[in-house]
């Protein structure tokens, strides 16, 4: 089980200006493993309660909420990451755990007995949460990231593009999603850390004068649910 617990901003930049920032990053910060060779795919199925509570709750600017979702970056991958993310004002904890392909396929079907095969706690937790709360698969959401990090303060910095989205297929194994375009003419930019944000960065991201923004990717990702929900 991984638990990471950070502050987390987030902007919205047009793709040059986001490109400009990131040449200057280049010259600052390493990148994460993935981003060796520019961007790489991120793709989630994300999973919501019993009357989309926890979409409800994005749209309604509720300080507290969650978002439950299984995660991999490749349609080929022998396994794939369960995660919760929760939210509380700026700060964020999310807690990971590592599941085989077999049993990844079991809940993109909304069957969640597997996750009692694990041993780890949030094992045990996702599944009386998904349980008890009726959640059901909602929506396949898909993005390229390029991501800088520090470990000072476990500093990340993530700049996401082309997102895309299906609200009625979720596996997200398969090799030809039928994927739409919501978000592709803006990269998201989001900033976290733990503690304090170093006085270097700080510098850097001042020039480019951001507003922090309230933008969720799983939100953008559900433009007919939103529809029929709100």
């Amino acid at each position: 089980m991984l638990s990471v617990s950070r502050r987390e901003l987030k902007f919205l930049m047009c793709c040059e200006r986001a490109a400009e920032l990131q040449a200057e990053l280049d010259g600052m910060l390493d990148t994460d493993r993935y981003s060796k060779g520019g961007y790489y795919t991120v793709r989630s199925l994300y999973f919501d309660s019993f009357r989309d509570k926890d979409f409800s709750q994005k749209y309604d600017g509720m300080e507290n909420r969650r978002k439950i979702r299984l995660r991999v970056y490749s349609a080929a991958q022998a396994s794939a990451k369960f995660e919760i993310k929760e939210k509380a004002g700026a700060c964020q904890k999310k807690d990971s755990l590592l599941v085989d392909r077999e049993h990844a396929r079991a809940f993109m079907n909304g069957e969640y007995a597997g996750l009692l095969d694990y041993e780890e706690p949030v094992a045990h937790r996702l599944f009386g949460l998904m349980t008890l709360g009726a959640y059901h698969p909602a929506a396949v959401v898909e993005y390229e990231r390029r991501a800088y990090m520090y470990d000072a303060f476990n500093t990340r910095i993530t700049f996401d593009r082309n997102v895309k989205s299906c609200e009625w297929f979720y596996d997200i194994f398969s090799e030809e999603m039928p994927f739409v375009p919501v978000l592709t003419q803006q990269i998201i930019l989001e900033v976290k850390f733990s503690g304090v944000l170093l006085e270097s960065i700080r510098r850097i991201l001042g020039k480019y004068h951001l507003t922090n923004v309230s933008v969720s990717k799983y939100a953008a990702g559900r433009p007919t649910g939103a529809h029929y929900i709100l």
